[in-house]
């Protein structure tokens, strides 16, 4: 039954999704066409503007992903949705699977523009692009890149898991009477209490990475407690500047994408109304 809901999803986004990437395909790779090419004054706003399309890629598609959930789940195709002959958090789980996958696809997307960003701008400034991208790799610890790809992945899919699981909870019966305006109340809320636990992660959770001195980038089991306690002290500058950057951040948002996931798809199992 999943594999014919994605189906079904595909089908019912693909148009939206295809039209969209598409015409920010053409604006990314005619910016960057532009400045491999060194057109004169226009290079450097066409590198800006294919850049400025690559970073916004993901966002627009989840934006897309975002107007569909809400329009055939609680909008006038919701009434067909839930007439389907399968459980709500079976629908929620389908849902958010989808929109993980294309989540990825369009992040991969992303990183493979991103590498045609760096080859336009080695073109554009008289380097072979090769050079210019070995240079850039010696650079980056391949530890880290993967450690920071894994983290932005985990933050791709609790975006997915929160938004849907907002829009679903929003949509009960005691909230619907606000509309669309429910969820992004609650998605304000959320933000506000990320930011708060994940500060006190960032504090207290015995694990961080190196941002300073000789062993820059390696991993600790340290918070930024006792930097934060450092940087109170009046008169030294020793503390002024932390040496690790906590990364607790990343278990409240798998432990918040746990909790909302299993709220979401108790809440369109349970309390959906379509009023």
């Amino acid at each position: 039954m999943i594999a014919k809901l994605l189906s079904q999803e595909f089908i019912t986004t693909r148009k939206t999704l295809l039209t969209t990437v598409g015409i920010l395909l053409i604006v990314i790779l005619m910016g960057y066409a532009i400045a491999i090419l060194r057109v004169p004054v226009l290079d450097g706003l066409g590198l800006g503007a294919g850049i400025a399309g690559t970073i916004a890629l993901t966002p627009v598609v989840l934006a897309v992903l975002v107007a569909s959930y809400w329009r055939t789940m609680y909008g006038a195709q919701g009434y067909f949705t839930m007439t389907l002959p399968v459980r709500g958090r079976t629908i929620f789980a389908a849902k958010v699977l989808y929109g993980i996958l294309v989540s990825f696809v369009a992040a991969a997307l992303t990183a493979a523009l991103l590498a045609l960003a760096a080859v336009a701008l080695a073109v554009s400034k008289g380097v072979a692009p090769a050079d210019f991208i070995r240079e850039l790799l010696t650079t980056v610890d391949p530890g880290l890149a993967w450690f920071v790809v894994v983290a932005l992945l985990m933050q791709l899919v609790f975006a997915v898991i929160a938004g849907a699981a907002l829009m679903s909870i929003g949509a009960e019966g005691r909230f619907n009477h606000l509309g669309f305006a429910a969820p992004v109340i609650f998605t304000v809320v959320l933000y506000f209490v990320m930011q708060l636990l994940g500060l006190a992660a960032m504090l207290f959770i015995p694990f961080g990475i190196r941002i300073g001195g000789p062993d820059a980038g390696t991993f600790v089991a340290q918070g930024m407690f006792q930097d934060f306690l450092a940087a109170l002290k009046p008169g030294d500058p020793a503390g002024a500047d932390p040496s690790v950057l906590g990364l607790g951040v990343l278990f409240v948002s798998l432990v918040l994408g746990v909790v909302l996931a299993w709220w979401g798809a108790r809440s369109v199992d349970r309390r959906t109304s379509l009023r």
